[in-house]
């Protein structure tokens, strides 16, 4: 597990504050990787839920773990000191756009 987490997760979780605007299609094939990876890592055999393997080994689905990261990130960037950032207008997730917002994916 300490490679999964330590060599695939980053990776596949990399910019995920932009993948919650992801299509679920996306999402899905994300946690099929995963799904596998940690099933060869644990060497389950192929009766055993994905949902039991992860919650046995203490590890959330990638949704779960993508929100919680996309998160911390907005919630980083309320406390930042840089200009830039603060003059950006403030955000309404509930704005009539058409178009999927990865922060609106958080308020659903």
């Amino acid at each position: 597990m300490l490679l999964y987490k330590s060599l695939l997760r980053p990776l596949i979780s990399y910019a995920c504050p932009v993948w919650m605007a992801a299509a679920n299609n996306h999402i899905k094939g994300l946690e099929r990787v995963q799904n596998v990876t940690i099933r060869r890592i644990t060497r389950m055999p192929w009766f055993i839920r994905n949902e039991d393997i992860r919650k046995y080994l203490d590890l959330p689905s990638i949704k779960d773990f993508y929100k919680k990261i996309a998160e911390k990130f907005y919630r980083k960037i309320y406390s930042s000191s840089n200009m830039a950032i603060i003059n950006i207008p403030s955000y309404d997730p509930r704005s009539n756009r058409n178009r999927r917002r990865p922060r609106a994916a958080l308020h659903r």
